[in-house]
């Protein structure tokens, strides 16, 4: 396990997301040397991005990628965890803020590397809360 990403979920369903560079995103990276487990990773990433310590960290899918070439693969392990405190947002170390929306409206403006997996990945996590949600907008 190289890094992680957790899809963040707010008390209404909402999801909480990084303001990153390449567009709002969920909060997640690689494990540093040092740490002891994903969850560890998880837990810090979540913190250092959005300023939020979260509750139980369900895992919902290992997602493999041949970035560097099919001979060097790597793989990210995908939580998904409830809020169980906002800190007061006073800068992240690799963000530029937090964004709480709901998960159709992050879906459908979502542009990252791959919106059908990113679609896939919310799914899936609301799905282990117990939650879903409404398909996005098509008009």
């Amino acid at each position: 396990m190289t890094s992680v990403s957790v899809v963040v979920v707010a008390g209404d369903g909402a999801l909480v997301l990084a303001d990153l560079a390449r567009g709002w995103d969920l909060p997640g990276g690689h494990v540093q040397r040092g740490e002891t487990g994903a969850e560890q990773t998880a837990r810090r990433e979540v913190w250092e991005e959005v300023r939020v310590r979260v509750g139980v960290l369900e895992p919902v899918e290992v997602i493999e990628s041949d970035l560097f070439g099919a001979d060097d693969l790597t793989y990210m392990l995908v939580f998904v965890a409830r809020v169980a405190e906002f800190a007061e947002w006073s800068g992240g170390l690799e963000s530029a803020g937090r964004v709480v929306e709901s998960a159709e409206e992050f879906l459908a403006r979502y542009r990252g590397g791959d919106p059908v997996l990113m679609r896939h990945l919310v799914e899936r996590a609301l799905a282990v809360l117990g939650m879903g949600i409404r398909p996005a907008d098509s008009s």
